[in-house]
């Protein structure tokens, strides 16, 4: 019995070593998915993803996530000019796909309040960017100051037309949180300066050229008659897209020539206009910070640190006197980043 008992024990050792081995060697192989799911999806979406403004927000976003080594970034661009359905199937995709946190620029103000509201419910940390949703939530916010911006175009123009004559304000969609803020920003320059450059007309434009160009020409002419012409002395539009759709219509209206227009967000096209002085001057976010300061927040967050409530990035004037500033140039792209 002595040598069975004696083989058995040498079978159940060599047995013990080799388990105690596939561990070892299985051990590494679990450290190793352990750090790959550490990395951090964070999805970033924005309001569209078809202009100048959101692809360079989307470099900054990239820029976090290479600084900081451990984050992926998801860009998940809505389709279509800025859907609020869009936004909602997208945040969906979110929840079911458990990523662990989200930046958004939400489209509305209010029709996203429900959507966001559950992604938190869920345990998903948000970050709003740019714009946000009228009710609060517990979410942190980076935006560009808003109010600034409409009130550097308001001083612009006030020095520019010697403080009178009538303006054409181009708005991109009902409940966008940044566009109203400039507009308040704006109207709040003029009573403070005592100008007397009065708001001939507020249209929303800014989706498509089709649909838009007709509130364009009402505004411009009234009642859509060339013969009652209006004396339009001035044209803001708030954003990039209501920017162009204006531009483009009041080239078809033939309508540019002798009018001052300031263009938000302005795309390399209308920085080749302000540059040969056929666009009087822009407003310019910083979207490239903007959308770094986002995703480094939404790391955080999805990390249990505490971030900040809010977080404003400055706005810039751009004209044809101060367009080849480096700090201009970087803003607008047109450079790359200084470290």
């Amino acid at each position: 019995m002595k040598p069975l008992n004696s083989m058995f024990r040498i079978k159940f050792i060599a047995i013990f070593i080799l388990l105690f081995t596939t561990l070892l060697v299985a051990n590494p192989a679990k450290a190793i998915d352990s750090t790959a799911s550490n990395k951090l999806n964070i999805a970033v979406i924005p309001e569209r993803g078809d202009l100048d403004f959101w692809h360079l927000l989307k470099k900054g976003a990239i820029k976090a996530a290479t600084d900081d080594g451990n984050i992926k970034v998801l860009w998940i661009s809505p389709a279509g000019y800025g859907s609020f359905k869009e936004q909602k199937k997208k945040l969906e995709w979110c929840i079911q796909n458990n990523v662990d946190a989200v930046v958004i620029s939400p489209v509305h103000g209010l029709r996203m309040k429900n959507s966001l509201k559950r992604t938190i419910r869920k345990g998903i940390p948000v970050i709003q960017m740019v714009s946000r949703i009228s009710n609060k939530i517990k979410t942190g916010y980076v935006h560009s100051d808003n109010f600034k911006g409409g009130a550097l175009a308001a001083e612009y123009l006030h020095k520019k037309l010697n403080g009178s004559g009538a303006v054409v304000l181009g708005m991109f969609t009902k409940g966008n949180s940044p566009v109203n803020r400039r507009i308040e920003g704006f109207k709040h320059q003029l009573k403070e300066s005592g100008s007397k450059l009065k708001v001939a007309k507020a249209i929303y434009v800014g989706k498509q050229l089709d649909k838009d160009s007709s509130k364009i020409r009402v505004a411009m002419y009234g009642n859509d008659n060339p013969s009652r012409k209006k004396k339009i002395n001035a044209v803001i539009g708030f954003n990039e897209s209501s920017s162009e759709i204006l531009l483009k219509t009041l080239d078809q209206l033939n309508k540019r020539k002798g009018m001052a227009f300031v263009a938000f967000n302005p795309d390399p096209q209308m920085i080749s206009e302000i540059n040969q002085g056929t666009i009087s001057a822009g407003i310019a976010q910083d979207p490239y910070e903007i959308g770094r300061i986002a995703v480094t927040q939404a790391a955080m967050a999805a990390r249990g640190q505490k971030i900040p409530t809010e977080t404003t990035t400055k706005v810039y004037l751009v004209t044809k006197d101060n367009l080849l500033q480096p700090k201009i140039q970087e803003v607008l792209g047109l450079t790359e980043r200084t470290p």
